[in-house]
């Protein structure tokens, strides 16, 4: 049995433990916390997570990446730092002219392409041909298809130079396209990590999962520029009684 639809997730073994997709239970054991501590840090979007259908749902590698960032946290913040004012919010890391909306529906590498198309074209990206090759390398090991109509494509881990600041690049496909999500339903939002160190990758993710759950998928496929994507989004931030999520 499949442990949801899409590429790159294993095979459920009789005992559920080679899932790449987890339930609260599993996490909670791996983890070696309590359930309802692991329900707190989901509610709060302190771990990866996404709901299909009102259950918590987790990806194993996602969870992995997580923790070993976590374990690698003391020292990178030892080390000179790219946002020493502080959290970074949403409006520093929101940058307009990385956004890609109304972009065609297609395989992966189509949108993939089309999402790094304005990184290249705005000088963000300084190695377009190895960002690409890493973010379909991501995909064919497990979709970023989190769920809710959002997809968080991102490097396994950030290379040094890639880009100069941290940001989250925004794209909509207003018709949803094929993308492998979890809850096998079509992906409307793209949110590329672009993050300048592991710490830095660890909190965008963060905050890329709670923003995923405050159905922002459906008012962002309709926005016709990107100042009006970036406002819908501060604005769900906003109502969610959370300036800095």
């Amino acid at each position: 049995m499949l442990a949801a639809r899409g590429e790159g997730l294993r095979k459920v073994s009789a005992d559920g433990e080679d899932s790449e997709v987890m339930t609260l239970a599993e996490v909670a054991g791996y983890l070696h916390l309590a359930e309802r501590t692991v329900l707190r840090m989901a509610q709060r979007g302190e771990i990866p997570a996404a709901k299909v259908a009102n259950q918590w749902r987790f990806m194993r590698s996602l969870v992995r990446d997580w923790l070993a960032a976590k374990m690698q946290m003391p020292a990178l913040r030892a080390g000179p730092s790219d946002c020493d004012d502080g959290p970074l919010a949403l409006g520093e890391i929101l940058r307009p002219e990385l956004m890609s909306l109304g972009l065609r529906p297609g395989p992966k590498p189509v949108i993939l392409r089309q999402l790094v198309a304005p990184l290249v074209e705005a000088g963000f990206a300084r190695y377009p041909s190895r960002l690409l090759a890493g973010l379909m390398e991501r995909e064919e090991m497990m979709t970023t298809g989190i769920g809710n109509g959002v997809a968080v494509p991102h490097l396994r881990r950030p290379v040094p130079g890639m880009f100069s600041t941290p940001a989250v690049a925004v794209g909509t496909c207003p018709q949803g396209t094929d993308f492998a999500a979890i809850d096998g339903q079509p992906v409307h939002t793209f949110f590329l990590i672009c993050a300048t160190r592991e710490d830095i990758h660890l909190e965008l993710m963060a905050r890329v999962s709670w923003l995923s759950r405050q159905g922002i998928a459906e008012e962002l496929k309709d926005a016709r520029s990107a100042q009006e994507a970036a406002t819908i989004i501060l604005q769900a931030v906003e109502m969610a009684g959370r300036g800095r999520p």
